[in-house]
């Protein structure tokens, strides 16, 4: 696990390729040490997770994730979490708070 500090923001990126429940365990001791800086996870090498990493995630409201697989993409948005996280495509996009991901679930009526 590396965590990066820069810009009032704390950067955690897991270097496992699946977060399993001892990951998740390790990243909400590293996300209790975050307190007072804007919290974000790097996904870039996760290649797959955990129901007890979505389960814990959710307990989250102010932390951010980017660089994240399409699997896992299709997973957040599935089951609505992009609505209660902040999801972006890329570390800037993270630090400039600015385009961030969201499924607006269109309809025609």
């Amino acid at each position: 696990m590396e965590i990066n500090v820069k810009d009032n923001c704390y950067i955690i990126t897991p270097l496992s390729q699946k977060l399993t429940e001892r990951e998740t365990q390790r990243l909400n001791e590293e996300l209790l040490n975050a307190q007072g800086l804007r919290a974000a996870l790097d996904m870039s090498f996760v290649q797959d997770c955990t129901f007890d990493f979505i389960e814990e995630i959710k307990k989250y409201k102010d932390i951010s994730l980017f660089n994240i697989n399409s699997d896992i993409f299709a997973i957040f948005t599935s089951m609505n979490l992009d609505k209660k996280l902040k999801l972006f495509v890329s570390e800037l996009d993270f630090l400039n708070d600015k385009h961030q991901l969201l499924n607006r679930k269109f309809s025609i009526v």
